[in-house]
């Protein structure tokens, strides 16, 4: 039978297509099955969509609590292709968090291979290398940078109550989110550039233009064919339509750094802000009291105090807008809801305010006096906290829970489901700042509790952020008290995309004291 014959039979293409189906069916079985062999609890995910289409219809935030509740606090999951471990123990999670991990996960691992600025910030860069960053970042962070940055972040919330006061007193709902968000646009371009843009008053700044495109992300379908195979974005780079490396932005922002680099004189070296204080990072002798510095493993040498380069500085700034803006502006915004529709304990607070600082203006050291203005944040953080999920990718095979889990594999902790959950929060959709006393803090594991991260990779700004959330709030509350109105959504709708944040705003009204 020659080979035009064969071609011609139709009972040879019947086998040969049967035979590519069948052969399909076994991969895909196999590969997505991994969790089923495993005898990890999971549940049965459409082939390479695995969880994306569940994530987009309920959010991050409420798809990992769905999961934790019928499941338990071990579940396997798939991200596209990809394996990945849901973990939701704070035992476990400890565990993994005080181990050495080469790296956070990336579902783009090619990133660094791009021209985007951001694979020189500390999120981005592995061993050594973010070991050496993390030491020579810790000093700007210390108790000390934070007393000197007092009179910057003064400027930012006198301006606040500036932008508040026509709409507050004559009683016109005010919509939070989005002033909050002028706010910490505000003390992100001032202490992480150096530049007085003042987006309270002028929303058109070209820096909050690009700083917004910047942080605009959602599910299309370019990002989810990018999700499924990475290694295109090098493609779409290539040719400049990357959704994940905006040239036109990223080169705004470096020249942003570099004209305020080249501006500086001798005055502007005095400044007191994070863009001084990275660029002066290698003489900085003072010490973090929250972390201990990491060990160089590989070559010390190597690694000796350097200054930090011009793309490290900026790809941290960078960091610093998409770790400092959305997250600080959402988290003001929930604890202003949680204040107005809980008026007992605003009120609470209001009284330790008058006690502890009087009409003294807020600082990093006097507000920190006022012990219930702590427990209010952190309720606040429990109910909402900006990160619903985080994790690691392990660098060697672990036992988790029992579990043989391989090298590689992605391990994500479920914070906005740890953080509600019956077992360690009772009545956990209840407002309750008395959850973080001495005693009750004493009663429950310390992992519990994760808006910032835990161990070694914990988020290097948590110091910067409370303070500029405190000093806004205190501000506020010296001078007006949170109402809810008849605009106020009670209870708040989530966004579903990103990190989490009210998907109506937040629309109060200020009473004036």
């Amino acid at each position: 039978m020659d080979v035009i014959s064969i071609l011609g039979n139709i009972n040879v293409w019947i086998f040969l297509i049967a035979f590519v189906f069948v052969a399909i069916y076994i991969h895909v079985k196999w590969k997505f099955g991994f969790w089923k062999r495993m005898g990890v609890p999971s549940p049965d995910y459409f082939p390479y969509i695995g969880t994306m289409k569940e994530i987009k219809k309920q959010g991050i935030y409420e798809f990992d609590k769905t999961l934790i509740t019928k499941y338990g606090r071990i579940v396997g999951m798939y991200l596209g292709s990809n394996p990945s471990l849901l973990i939701a123990d704070p035992e476990i999670i400890k565990n993994i968090s005080v181990k050495e991990f080469s790296k956070a996960p990336n579902r783009f691992q090619h990133f660094s291979e791009t021209k985007n600025e951001m694979r020189h910030g500390l999120t981005a860069v592995e061993d050594d290398h973010w070991r050496f960053m993390r030491n020579t970042l810790l000093p700007t962070f210390s108790s000390g940078k934070m007393r000197k940055m007092d009179p910057l972040l003064r400027m930012k919330y006198k301006l606040l109550l500036k932008s508040l006061k026509t709409n507050a007193d004559e009683g016109k709902p005010i919509e939070f989110k989005q002033t909050f968000g002028a706010y910490t646009m505000d003390v992100i371009a001032s202490l992480g550039f150096g530049m007085d843009i003042d987006s309270q008053t002028n929303p058109d700044n070209l820096f909050v233009k690009y700083a917004k495109e910047l942080l605009t992300f959602s599910f299309n379908p370019i990002i989810i064919l990018l999700v499924l195979i990475p290694k295109l974005d090098i493609i779409f780079n290539y040719f400049n339509v990357s959704p994940l490396n905006n040239r036109r932005v990223m080169d705004f922002f470096k020249s942003a750094v570099e004209r305020a680099i080249e501006m500086r004189d001798n005055v502007d070296k005095n400044r007191q802000d994070l863009l001084q204080l990275m660029i002066n990072a290698h003489k900085d002798t003072d010490k973090n009291e929250m972390e201990e510095e990491q060990a160089i493993q590989d070559d010390p040498q190597k690694w000796k105090k350097r200054g930090l380069t011009t793309d490290e500085v900026t790809g941290n700034a960078i960091v610093f807008i998409i770790a400092g803006y959305d997250t600080t502006a959402s988290t003001l915004a929930f604890m202003a809801y949680c204040l107005a529709t809980n008026s007992d304990c605003q009120e609470r607070l209001i009284s330790e305010i008058d006690s502890a600082i009087g009409q003294e203006l807020p600082t990093y050291d006097n507000v920190q006096t006022i012990e219930y203005l702590d427990r209010v944040l952190n309720e606040t953080l429990r109910l909402y906290p900006p990160a619903t999920r985080t994790g690691r990718v392990g660098n060697m095979e672990l036992d988790i829970g029992g579990y043989k889990v391989p090298k590689g594999i992605e391990l994500a902790f479920a914070i906005y489901a740890l953080h509600r959950d019956p077992e360690i929060w009772p009545e956990p959709e209840k407002f309750d700042p008395e959850r973080f006393s001495p005693e009750k803090k004493s009663e429950r594991h310390p992992y519990a509790f994760l808006p910032f991260g835990h161990g070694p990779r914990n988020c290097i700004g948590q110091r910067l952020a409370t303070m500029e959330i405190k000093c806004a709030i205190v501000y506020i509350l010296q001078h007006y008290r949170f109402k809810p109105c008849d605009e106020t959504e009670i209870p708040l709708k989530l966004a579903k995309t990103g990190l989490l944040k009210p998907l109506n705003g937040v629309k109060l009204l200020l009473e004036k004291r």
